[in-house]
């Protein structure tokens, strides 16, 4: 059987074609991925691989990392949260923990699930009908929402209906896990990106069409697992790391170490995941990004912002990378030669350089005209750039203002404009290690960055190396420390571990250290750095150099995702909680049954063996649904563990609970 696989990175569209009986790949492609219509970039790759391969293929299987870039980039739709239940002021004292923006997107409303007293519903209706307009999408949490099954969060969906059509994403339906404000920023994230994977699998399906390729398509959820179309358009948020997750499984299968650092680095992202006794890393208590916590059952995979456009930024003298994505300047060059009007005139205009980089250029990416959630100076800037790439100066001419004044960071934000600028892809190009595109733009930008921050032309690419390597050095340190010391995640040592990570960079690097110095500090690891993605090979080498380690980039890395995703199968996993229920009497403290939570209402027996008999069953019955669901027709094992949790009190030691954990795993139809 032979499946085809398509990884949509922030930068690169890959595809991959793999014999599944074989187990090997009989062709490979990669195209720029086409943000603005996705489904060219998505074509683009298809139209590399054999014809004939394609129409013998069974299925297709996708990766992507747009949920990831627009988590890191703060994109997505614009999601109204409703609490039920929940204290105001705890949410208020801890949201930008769990990745909340902003109170002001929060409806609070009382309601006590355990005490079984209704929210004042009429209240409520009032209150969303007056407010929704300005939102594309409704996430909905309820405290306590094992108790009723989210009865309330249903009962809140149905008045939210009544007055608009968005989307409504109800969080028990997504996770049962019981911190329901990890909760809520679960289900807030899985409503922002819905329009992310509609339009993703809206674009796949349109160039398969083009093609007159129908068969399954399925995608690859954060675990490393898959699932079908309907599901990832319910459950976006599964999407999350999927991208990650399919270079972790890619580049287990091509390294084969039993102990290996897996770091991908794309356009936008880097993803660090650790493989131990050949299998990888998973998340302990669900996955975060950046500032989102959330119950995303999914492989271990730290993600940062440092890719291959990752903006080269500088502030006097000194040159830093930002976690955000630009276009690169080769790659708009060969877009739209025009904006040479601009750049060939640099030395002339900015003969001392300048505090800003003039260099840079906005791109249209999303219309807007007539929308009326955007400011008439904002519609009028998107749709000059309907006639191509404007630089800072004229955009900040073209809205009467100057380079100082112009904020456009919500058009960026929202995706509705993308900015162009020096990138390390375009010191890679200056430098022969990336040859796609010419390097006329890249130096042309760099010698104005030469100026204005007093280095050469010539520094500036081995500068913006050493900054890449520097910033993957530092990440892998820290999640190294922090797989070694679990503590460290739960204490402020950021700082502190960043500091060393520097000192200890720098020493490796330099290969001394102050002689007035008592001590010489030097991190080293004998995991193999295993590398993936189209970038990596430039920089990766020298960072297990510093590490004292070696590293492994696959011929296949440019292309590991897209392997990643079709070498997957379907897993479901279901989490049922057993609880003691405790009464005191005059002379001790007595079992007086288990609840067990997690399905449906909560059940009550008198005997741990029966609590756990049912816990088993249920969980089994709620995981083979859940894997029907995600597109399993069969299911070929089911996998049990118990996780028991005890504390000292009293002087006794107390059974608090259980955690009974049934994964199933599926196989997946491709006949259709």
């Amino acid at each position: 059987m032979i499946g085809i696989g398509i990884d949509t990175g922030g930068t690169c569209t890959d595809a991959v074609v793999f014999d599944i009986t074989e187990r090997c790949i009989l062709a490979s492609a990669k195209s720029q991925t086409t943000h603005d219509h996705l489904e060219q970039g998505i074509g683009n790759s298809l139209d590399k691989l054999p014809k004939e391969l394609l129409h013998q293929a069974s299925f297709l299987a996708l990766s992507t990392t747009l949920a990831t870039n627009a988590c890191v980039e703060n994109k997505g739709g614009r999601v109204f949260m409703i609490f039920i239940g929940v204290s105001e002021k705890v949410v208020r004292n801890t949201y930008r923990d769990y990745g909340f923006e902003s109170l002001d997107d929060i409806l609070f409303v009382e309601g006590n699930a355990k005490e079984h007293t209704e929210p004042g519903w009429d209240l409520f209706e009032m209150e969303i009908a007056e407010r929704l307009s300005a939102y594309d999408s409704v996430a909905i949490a309820q405290m306590n929402a094992e108790e009723n099954g989210g009865a309330y969060e249903q009962k809140a969906a149905e008045l939210v209906r009544r007055h608009s059509s968005m989307p409504i994403v109800c969080a028990y339906h997504l996770f049962h896990d019981r911190n329901v404000i990890q909760r809520g920023a679960s289900a807030l994230l899985n409503a922002r990106l819905l329009p992310v994977i509609d339009g993703f699998l809206k674009a796949v399906r349109s160039s398969m069409q083009l093609r007159n390729l129908n068969y399954p398509v399925v995608i690859m959820r954060s675990d490393g697992s898959l699932m079908n179309e309907t599901y990832a358009l319910n459950h976006p948020v599964e999407t999350l790391l999927c991208g990650p997750a399919a270079s972790v499984m890619g580049g287990a299968y091509l390294g084969h170490y039993p102990k290996s650092v897996i770091i991908d680095m794309g356009g936008t992202t880097s993803d660090i995941a650790l493989v131990k006794d050949h299998l990888p890393v998973r998340a302990d208590n669900g996955i975060q990004i950046g500032s989102w916590r959330t119950f995303v059952k999914g492989l271990y995979v730290d993600t940062f912002g440092l890719g291959g456009d990752s903006e080269i930024c500088y502030q006097e003298n000194n040159l830093f990378l930002s976690d955000r994505r630009v276009m690169p300047l080769c790659i708009l060059a060969a877009q739209y030669p025009d904006i040479f009007r601009v750049l060939d005139n640099l030395d002339d205009n900015y003969w001392k350089g300048h505090s800003k980089p003039m260099y840079s250029f906005y791109i249209r990416q999303k219309d807007i005209a007539g929308n009326s959630r955007y400011t008439e100076e904002e519609q009028t800037l998107v749709r000059m750039l309907e006639d191509g790439p404007l630089s800072l100066a004229e955009t900040a001419h073209a809205l009467h203002t100057d380079v100082y004044k112009l904020n456009l960071q919500r058009l960026e934000d929202e995706g509705i404009i993308l900015r162009s600028g020096l990138t390390p892809t375009d010191m890679m190009c200056i430098r022969g290690d990336f040859t796609l595109y010419d390097a006329k733009a890249s130096r042309l930008a760099v010698a104005f960055l030469a100026k204005s921050t007093h280095h050469t032309p010539e520094e500036i690419p081995a500068l913006v190396y050493e900054l890449v390597e520097k910033k993957l050095y530092k990440n892998i340190v820290r999640i190294l420390l922090e797989d070694r010391f679990r503590k460290t995640k739960s204490y402020a040592y950021t700082d502190e571990i960043n500091l060393l990570a520097e000192e200890c960079f720098r020493f490796s690097k330099d290969g001394q250290d102050d002689p007035n110095h008592l001590i010489q500090a030097r991190f080293q690891s004998d995991a193999v750095l295993v590398g993936v993605g189209a970038p990596i090979h430039v920089f990766l080498p020298e960072v297990a150099r510093l590490l004292g380690t070696t590293c492994f980039v696959p011929q296949e890395a440019g292309v590991t995702n897209a392997l990643g995703a079709v070498i997957g199968d379907i897993r479901a996993e279901v989490i049922i909680h057993i609880k003691a229920n405790y009464e005191m009497n005059s002379e001790e403290e007595t079992k007086s049954g288990y609840y067990v939570y997690g399905v449906r209402e909560p059940q009550i027996f008198e005997a741990y063996a029966e609590a756990l008999a049912y816990a088993k069953k249920a969980g089994e019955t709620a995981a083979r649904e859940k894997a029907l669901e995600q597109g399993a027709i069969e299911i070929s094992d089911v996998i049990f563990q118990e996780e028991q949790q005890n504390a000292m009190a009293y002087g006794m030691d107390l059974f608090l609970g259980s955690e009974v954990h049934v994964e199933v795993i599926g196989k997946m139809d491709f006949t259709s």
